[in-house]
């Protein structure tokens, strides 16, 4: 089967390949958000205790954060006749409404968008926000920190697993009275979902899914296992941060695609080096090494080990996705690409027989896996549309 792609600007749907994006040309900039960073008044902020049976560790305790975004509570009439509520009966009850939980990679987290007790733009502007694709006034959203690292009585949650995070938000779910939620999974939150819907199929709705699939490339697991070994290096010679840094540094040269690095960076050294032993200098070593400060700055090496780890421990069966999944890939994706993404849309219809496969869109990007974070316009009309639906 080969997925549908959806034509941007300036590409054919059917471009591929460096080809498609030839070296003198100009860098494509990710279309801007599409609202304005509103607070929400009605978002909360929460944490719960939970009691989960994790997969590696047994019984723990565990802390959930978690944040609301837009009205959680519905109005429920009172009374029905032949399933048609009471004409002009008053709203006198309420319950939960079905929300969408919204989950992003390792260091996206709870947070979705400016709150009172948060100003900050949460880690995916453009997609969620008041106007936006994922608008908290049309339907309640939910973001959670995912468990792993550290508990707060400072022992270890490792080997943590995605169907450990899965088991975390159904906790938060029970705790908010929500039999059943929609989600939308990027990356790592992907897997999550995927998990969610292997271990709770009757409480999931709408389920979209982007540069995750049931498995783990390999090459992929080997580079992150590579990442995770200079961490440990860095912690063995007293600089931990050094090596959380050069580790997220690596990471970068997978999140982004080689046609980006070539139309962003020139080849060509800012110094030389010296004969006393200072190195030479590239403008694209310059990129990585702030974005390795930039995560240590806002992350903890026991919390990526585990995170890290636990994307190569995810696995799920086929047959687990619920009716009319919608699977996004992008076309530049080394980590998730999109034939794996194909593979689980074959197998979950083998598994299912005389049940169609799941969608699956392919949109092309210079982005590699970070185009969901970046092609915000693309992005946007796949989720109003699902949204709709």
């Amino acid at each position: 089967m080969t997925p549908p792609t959806l034509a941007l600007p300036g590409r054919s749907p059917g471009a591929t390949g460096a080809s498609a994006f030839p070296p003198c040309a100009a860098p494509r900039r990710a279309s801007a958000p599409v609202h304005g960073a509103r607070s929400d008044p009605r978002a909360t902020l929460a944490r719960i205790r939970a009691r989960l049976t994790l997969d590696h560790l047994g019984e723990r305790e565990v802390t959930i954060a978690y944040e609301v975004h837009g009205d959680l509570m519905r109005p429920k009439t009172p009374a029905t006749t032949a399933g048609t509520a009471t004409r002009g009966a008053p709203a006198v009850l309420e319950d939960p409404a079905a929300p969408t939980l919204v989950l992003g990679g390792i260091s996206a987290g709870r947070h979705l968008g400016p709150a009172s007790f948060d100003s900050g733009p949460g880690w995916w502007p453009g997609l969620v926000g008041h106007g936006a694709a994922l608008d908290p006034a049309r339907r309640p959203l939910i973001g959670i920190d995912y468990i792993g690292g550290t508990d707060e009585s400072n022992r270890l949650i490792r080997p943590v697993t995605t169907h450990d995070q899965a088991r975390a938000i159904a906790a938060v779910l029970d705790h908010l009275g929500i039999a059943r939620a929609s989600f939308v999974g990027a990356s790592y939150g992907g897997m999550a979902a995927l998990a969610f819907a292997e271990l709770f199929p009757d409480r999931i709705g709408q389920l979209v899914i982007l540069c995750a699939a049931h498995r783990t490339h390999p090459m992929a697991t080997a580079v992150r296992s590579v990442q995770r070994a200079v961490v440990g290096l860095g912690v063995d010679s007293g600089d931990t941060a050094r090596g959380l840094s050069l580790a997220r540094a690596l990471a970068m040269t997978t999140y982004r695609s080689t046609q980006e690095f070539e139309e962003r960076f020139s080849p060509f050294a800012l110094s030389a080096g010296t004969p006393n032993g200072d190195p030479a200098r590239f403008p694209v070593e310059e990129y990585l090494q702030a974005r390795g400060a930039d995560f240590v700055r806002r992350f903890d090496t026991e919390r990526y080990l585990a995170l890290s780890e636990s994307i190569d421990l995810h696995g799920t069966r086929p047959g687990s996705l619920p009716e009319d999944a919608l699977l996004v890939s992008f076309d530049t994706d080394i980590l998730v690409p999109p034939w794996l993404m194909d593979e689980l849309a074959a197998r979950d219809s083998r598994a299912k027989p005389g049940r169609s496969a799941a969608r699956h869109v392919t949109i092309p990007s210079l982005y590699g896996h970070d185009a969901f974070l970046k092609e915000t316009a693309a992005v946007s009309a796949l989720l109003r549309e699902e949204v709709a639906r």
